[in-house]
């Protein structure tokens, strides 16, 4: 319903159901009131509290991102089962263990069965299984899984991460999960709502998406990361790896794009391989000198360098400067 505002000659106000909530119906508003400055004084907030160190807090929304065949799901389905199990991934650790649902939207069980048994292998078994909660296609067929876009869907995973006692929620992937233009920010806005409510109940969310054109970024407007707390971009670099490298193993660059409750050394990139044998990770800045050492070795400037690596020029001198004092570079051309 469209109504002429008397006040303001010329504006229309729209007060269809969308823009007007009716205190009538909708009594349980009554019940928002904004705190005191008394209340705030008495009514002191819990601690940070990570369910992931460093980068995913108690009440945290996360995205994870990167381009088809990087390898974002085996990468996000062993940090559910860190969660799960109360261990620790790569450079994580986990300081207790929680209970976790994660929601596949496009794999196969069988696909899913075989990365879960790899990493069972490789972080061992469950000491509290209930922990471990799968939502797959195949068994959740002849239905559907709902989509996070419409409130029906919404109403299911929320009753069933209270019927489980779900602490952690994992959506993978958003594209399959919903049906909205990622472009659109009105579209994202009932997701956003969404998370935010689930934050209000105590829920961690970890979103994974795709890449965007640059492979850097995620695809999509650019609301999405307003409630994020931590962004990883997952960034491939298999074309970097040497011939003698097996091509069996998967190595990416871990580039942390927001960190709102993190920083310093804990927000430094970092390169993660993927081999038959399990995971292992490096310092990116140990990669990069052994990459500049090569470079300088032919004759490569600064400049060339920063260019072929994607750093800035004053980073790649610092490091030249390391090199020198530290033995591993002699003679800088």
């Amino acid at each position: 319903m469209k109504k002429q505002d008397s006040r303001r000659p010329g504006i229309v106000d729209d007060l269809s159901e969308d823009n007007i909530q009716d205190m009538g119906r909708n009594p349980e508003l009554a019940h928002i009131k904004p705190l005191t400055y008394t209340e705030m004084m008495v009514e002191k907030p819990i601690p940070l509290e990570n369910i992931l160190f460093p980068w995913f807090p108690v009440q945290g929304i996360a995205f994870i991102y990167a381009a088809t065949g990087v390898g974002k799901t085996m990468f996000t389905l062993n940090i559910a089962y860190a969660i799960a199990s109360g261990g620790q991934f790569l450079k994580y650790s986990v300081p207790k263990p929680r209970k976790i649902l994660y929601v596949d939207g496009e794999m196969a069980y069988s696909q899913m069965h075989d990365r879960f048994t790899q990493i069972v292998r490789q972080q061992g078994e469950l000491y509290y299984p209930d922990n471990w909660n799968l939502l797959t296609p195949d068994k959740a067929h002849p239905f559907k899984l709902p989509k996070i876009c419409d409130p029906k869907g919404q109403e299911f995973y929320n009753k069933l991460i209270d019927e489980l006692g779900i602490e952690v929620l994992f959506l993978d992937n958003l594209s399959v999960l919903s049906t909205i233009d990622e472009s659109s920010s009105e579209e994202w806005k009932p997701i956003q709502d969404w998370l935010i409510f689930l934050r209000g109940k105590g829920i961690g969310v970890i979103v994974v998406h795709h890449a965007g054109k640059d492979k850097k970024g995620y695809r999509g407007t650019s609301r999405m990361l307003d409630c994020i707390d931590t962004a990883i971009s997952l960034q491939d670099l298999s074309e970097s790896q040497l011939e003698t490298e097996a091509v069996l193993n998967k190595k990416f660059k871990i580039d942390y794009q927001k960190a709102r409750t993190f920083g310093g050394k804990d927000a430094l990139q970092f390169e993660v391989t993927l081999a038959p044998t399990g995971w292992s990770h490096q310092s990116m800045e140990i990669t990069t000198m052994d990459r500049i050492i090569e470079m300088l070795k032919l004759n490569m400037s600064h400049k060339e360098i920063s260019l072929e690596l994607g750093f800035t020029r004053s980073y790649i001198s610092r490091l030249v400067r390391k090199g020198i004092k530290e033995g591993l570079i002699r003679n800088e051309v």
